[in-house]
């Protein structure tokens, strides 16, 4: 079924992180609180919407949480990748 050895894992571990990027949210939604004073700071030294009367902004929530998404799931993509361009053993070039 699966066309290449080590694709399999891959596409589990993928799946794994994929649940564990799920799983980072309420992580992200914390720490954006957390940081809310590096917020207000960004909002009074560029005038970039940062704060308001309900918290962060939205965009704050995703430079969150994007580059924890991206830490997660960048490692095996890029396995993933090279597997699938690897040639097969075994296969001659023609």
């Amino acid at each position: 079924m699966w066309a290449y050895n080590g694709t399999k894992p891959l596409v589990l571990q993928c799946a794994v992180r994929l649940g564990l990027a799920v799983a980072a949210l309420p992580v992200a939604l914390a720490v954006t609180l957390m940081l809310y004073p590096v917020w207000s700071w960004v909002e009074r030294t560029t005038g970039i919407e940062s704060v308001g009367h309900s918290g962060p902004a939205s965009w704050c929530y995703l430079a969150v949480w994007v580059p924890m998404v991206t830490a997660l799931l960048l490692p095996p993509m890029w396995r993933l990748a090279k597997s699938l361009l690897r040639k097969p053993h075994g296969h001659a070039d023609t």
